[in-house]
């Protein structure tokens, strides 16, 4: 039997596509994700189908997953994924942001927001930079992949469609990428910051 409370453990099972795990990942922590979104979006019914959506984005993109806190990732694709909703929507001001970020609470990091003050702004700044680094580095196939996908919003067909290549080859350059971003920013950045940015990497258009 698998130890599903021990971290490093239940990444690896959702690695290999154990749906136990899984359920196991969605039972413990649904709750407290439905509760700290519902500090963003007072809709209960659309506040599960965002947490709902973060775990099965985070499921199809398992095989991209690095070492990193399962937890904090989540609590950080849901984070984005309300703000993005209520942006999408024009109902947040650069001030409600703000106030959102500083909410105290057990999950307050994932409420960072890099636009609220000057220090968060200059970091803002820098992995702007760093991001595009990394994507410069990446090679030139790899790295139009890359922004078509994560930029552009196309689906991984449309791509394929576009460069005339499969499906599969467009799902290696795209994992190809991740890796270096992963690679890149693991040990130059704390927790909190490369968590932000890997939430940012799996989100979906």
């Amino acid at each position: 039997m698998h130890n599903f409370s021990d971290e490093a453990s239940l990444l690896k099972e959702i690695q290999l596509g154990n749906d136990k795990a899984l359920e196991y990942l969605f039972k413990s922590y649904s709750p407290r994700l439905w509760g700290y979104a519902k500090r963003f979006i007072d809709d209960q019914e659309l506040v599960r189908d965002i947490v709902q959506e973060c775990y099965i984005r985070l499921w199809e993109k398992r095989a991209r997953l690095k070492s990193i806190s399962l937890s904090s990732l989540l609590f950080a694709m849901v984070r984005n994924s309300c703000l993005n909703h209520l942006k999408h929507r024009n109902i947040v001001e650069k001030y409600q942001i703000e106030y959102l970020a500083n909410i105290a609470g057990e999950e307050r990091l994932y409420y960072v927001d890099f636009d609220c003050d000057t220090e968060h702004r200059l970091l803002y700044e820098e992995l702007q930079e760093q991001i595009q680094i990394v994507i410069n580095a990446l090679p030139t196939r790899c790295r139009e992949v890359f922004i078509l996908s994560r930029f552009k919003g196309l689906k991984n067909r449309e791509i394929a469609e576009k460069f005339q290549v499969s499906i599969t080859a467009v799902e290696k350059h795209i994992t190809r990428a991740l890796n270096c971003f992963y690679n890149h920013f693991k040990d130059k950045y704390p927790t909190d910051v490369y968590i932000i940015i890997i939430a940012w990497l799996l989100h979906d258009f």
